[in-house]
């Protein structure tokens, strides 16, 4: 299955592995490394290349990740204070409406 990250050409991989594209298109003849299917150029699924690398390619750095999750919780507290908000208000609601039910 191709990752929906851009897929990566011969140089992109010969960049990232420090080697000429003359090496990466004998590693694709070979066999070594796989290019995606059905496609007109020769392109490269980056999970493909990671798995080759050994790596696990994550959408975030751990600084960004750990922020982010941060960020998540605080909108998750505010959250619980609206929620709460929201049933004090409902109650205030229906007092009013039972005290001047009791009225009539």
């Amino acid at each position: 299955m191709i990752s929906t990250e851009k897929l990566l050409t011969q140089k992109d991989v010969a960049e990232r592995w420090q080697v000429t594209t003359k090496a990466v298109e004998n590693w694709r003849k070979d066999g070594i490394l796989s290019p995606c299917k059905g496609l007109p150029v020769i392109r490269f699924d980056p999970q493909h290349i990671a798995d080759l690398e050994g790596t696990k390619i994550e959408k975030f750095s751990p600084l960004e990740r750990r922020r982010l999750e941060r960020e998540l919780e605080g909108w998750k507290l505010r959250a619980e204070k609206a929620e709460g908000a929201l049933r004090r208000m409902n109650m205030i609601a229906l007092e009013a409406i039972y005290t001047e039910e009791s009225k009539v």
